[in-house]
């Protein structure tokens, strides 16, 4: 389930637990940045591994990995 789509379902959240995710997706981010797309493509964007793989160009089995 993306963020948007629990928002969507009724389920808020609050701006602080918004902030925080974010902060730790950038944390990720500037550690390893593929994984922070993988993250951010995943949940936020809702793409499939399929997609994910595609995009990053890079196998299923990495994304699932990552």
């Amino acid at each position: 389930m993306t963020l948007t789509a629990a928002a969507a379902g009724g389920m808020a959240a609050d701006e602080e637990t918004i902030l925080k995710v974010h902060e730790a997706l950038e944390q990720l981010t500037a550690v390893e940045p593929r994984l922070g797309q993988v993250v951010e493509m995943r949940y936020f964007g809702g793409y499939t591994e399929q997609e994910i793989a595609e995009a990053l160009d890079i196998t299923e089995r990495t994304v699932r990995r990552e």
